[in-house]
């Protein structure tokens, strides 16, 4: 939601009206936007639909879920929406439908208004490429491999012809059993975004400029959106009041050498079981770099930890939202030990700060594949259940914070550069922009 919310801010500050269809346990996120754009930005709050596909209170948003398997059932319930969403429609002047890469059900709704769908993709262009690929193709393990999570699946019609393990495949098509309802609603809200009349992704060319030329629909890439709007009307509450005072934040970097802290996230939507948690305090605790870790709050993170690291000036933990922008982009901040998930990866790439890559599931596998390609990061380890040797990580920690890890620093600084220079007026991502806009305000 966040990025989507910085390309509406784009669009407002660019003239157009845009209203915002949310439900009302997410209303809060939505509310500081409508207030720094008043005359461009409103919202329409709709109740969450009832499904007897998802337990009662279970949450509005993903990162509320009470367990990862319910995200499948989630995406199938929020098409209970397109009802209420398409009386209001009607009700009103509607010159084209913005959504998101779940909410395929929006396609054909716009179809039925008659305006254009444009389709939003918080994920990378490689990812989109793929999915879209995986969905149409349906491709199978071999009958007698079904435990075979190393099978190799190939991508012919993807640029470079890549090829990936079946386990760093979309958790969505993995799942997904012919038949189901739950698998094939899934399956046909994604050849509904096929027919979207443009798709538009938080990426840059310089960092994607390959994938970007899989068509159709056509792509169009505006980001990085955290470097590209301007967020001063409502940082501080982007995603929730941080928790810990910027200020207190700064100081405590302050005290800290250029490059010196690895600065650690493993983002909103992932839990960590107490095994992965030990295991990055303890691989935090062998190592001999400052660190800022942020957490979600309950995380497990083991007893005592941040009292005895708080006590040496050699660690913070942050316990809830933190602000990782600005975290990212002090001076003192090196390397972001990371899940890879496409917001955090592009605020590192704005940042210019390198990555060691821990994915864990979704998207994260092939962000850090193609990070790793971009000579920007470094793997230290990857899922959550078969878990690292802790000296191991500790060592590569250690090796990346000091002297042999300034070439992947340095082409993060050079790739930062592109990153600004992509958003910046004349920029790649400036165009595209503009055509965006174009497409938005043209009246079929």
């Amino acid at each position: 939601m966040l990025p989507f919310l910085d390309l509406v801010a784009l669009l407002a500050a660019r003239g157009l009206s845009v209203t915002i269809a949310v439900t009302a346990g997410n209303a809060a996120l939505v509310n500081p936007l409508v207030a720094a754009y008043p005359s461009a930005v409103g919202a329409v709050v709709l109740p969450f639909p009832p499904s007897p596909l998802l337990p009662a209170g279970c949450g509005e948003n993903t990162k509320d879920l009470p367990a990862g398997h319910l995200i499948r059932p989630f995406m199938v319930a929020l098409a209970a929406l397109r009802a209420p969403l398409l009386a209001w429609c009607k009700a009103h002047v509607i010159t084209a439908v913005l959504s998101d890469f779940f909410t395929g059900w929006t396609q054909p709704l716009a179809a039925e208004l008659g305006v254009p769908h444009v389709l939003f993709s918080p994920s990378s262009a490689f990812y989109l490429a793929m999915t879209g690929h995986l969905w149409c193709h349906l491709p199978r393990r071999r009958c007698d491999a079904d435990d075979d999570e190393e099978e190799i699946i190939s991508f012919p019609e993807i640029p470079g012809s890549p090829s990936l393990p079946w386990r760093h495949l979309s958790s969505l098509f993995r799942k997904h059993v012919p038949g189901d309802e739950v698998s094939e609603s899934i399956r046909q809200f994604f050849l509904w975004n096929q027919d979207s009349a443009c798709v538009v992704i938080n990426t840059f060319a310089a960092l994607e400029a390959a994938y970007l030329q899989t068509t159709p629909p056509r792509m169009l890439a505006v980001g990085p959106l955290s470097e590209a709007v301007d967020q001063a009307a409502h940082v501080d509450d982007r995603g929730g009041k941080p928790a810990v005072p910027a200020a207190e934040l700064t100081a405590w970097l302050d005290a800290h050498a250029e490059g010196s802290v690895l600065y650690v996230s493993f983002g909103t939507q992932h839990a960590m079981s107490p095994a992965h948690a030990a295991c990055v305090a303890d691989a935090l605790a062998r190592s001999s770099a400052a660190f800022v870790w942020a957490v979600r709050r309950g995380a497990p993170v083991p007893e005592g930890f941040e009292t005895a690291t708080a006590t040496r000036a050699r660690g913070l933990v942050i316990r809830g939202w933190a602000p990782q922008s600005l975290i990212l982009r002090h001076r003192a901040v090196g390397w972001f030990l990371t899940h890879c998930g496409w917001n955090s990866v592009l605020e590192a790439a704005a940042a210019g700060v390198a990555m060691l890559t821990w994915p864990v599931g979704a998207d994260q596998f092939t962000d850090a594949w193609q990070v790793a390609e971009a000579g920007v990061a470094v793997p230290v380890a990857e899922g959550a259940d078969d878990l690292p040797d802790v000296g191991e990580v500790a060592k590569a920690i250690d090796v990346a914070m000091g002297s042999e890890g300034n070439h992947v620093r340095e082409r993060a600084v050079e790739l930062s550069r592109k990153a600004a220079a992509a958003v910046a007026e004349g920029g790649s991502s400036h165009r595209d922009l503009e055509e965006l806009v174009r497409i938005l305000t043209t009246v079929v």
